[in-house]
């Protein structure tokens, strides 16, 4: 039950988000590690992507979902509790894109930051977030193409990380691994 509440909760999530493709290079491959948990893995990129965006399908031709957006040093991810006798299908696509300075007003419950679009062709932004004792940047939120300010709901300690904003554009998607859950 845990496994259908995380993909119901991610599918509401992404509903308003845009399309996104990017060419990772880089092959995704994946194995079923217990009956309902799948892992996911593919190399590191490097410096030529700004992050990842992984997409499942339970239909080879989709619709696909976003099922988490990941930063660049990010090489596996699992996906846990899934439907038994399902067939998933999986593709990772790569994002590039600058970074932009975003005002922020504290409020009580977290925190309203804004930005200026200066691009023509991004697919979204993207909110990233450093904490005190991370060594990088994390995707955090996503916004569409054409918005300029987004609101965080904030944990405890989350007010003093660090934040960015990104633009971002996607290229192709990767290979697409398919795998049936058990028992």
């Amino acid at each position: 039950m845990r496994g259908r509440a995380r993909i119901a909760a991610s599918a509401a999530l992404i509903l308003a988000l845009p399309a996104c493709s990017a060419d990772t290079g880089q092959p995704l491959r994946g194995v079923l590690t217990t009956p309902t948990d799948i892992d996911l893995h593919w190399r590191d990129a490097g410096n030529e992507v700004a992050g990842h965006v992984l997409e499942f399908a339970t239909e080879a031709g989709g619709p696909y979902t976003v099922l988490q957006y990941l930063a660049p040093h990010v090489t596996h991810y699992r996906h846990p509790d899934l439907m038994p006798h399902t067939t998933f299908h999986y593709r990772l696509r790569s994002y590039r894109g600058p970074t932009v300075r975003p005002a922020r007003a504290d409020r009580p419950d977290g925190i309203r930051f804004t930005w200026t679009d200066r691009s023509s062709d991004e697919d979204g932004f993207l909110l990233e977030m450093r904490t005190a004792d991370s060594t990088g940047y994390e995707p955090v939120a996503v916004a569409g193409p054409d918005i300029t300010a987004t609101t965080l709901v904030t944990l405890p300690g989350e007010k003093r990380a660090s934040f960015r904003i990104r633009a971002f554009v996607l290229g192709e998607h990767s290979n697409v691994v398919r795998l049936t859950t058990g028992e």
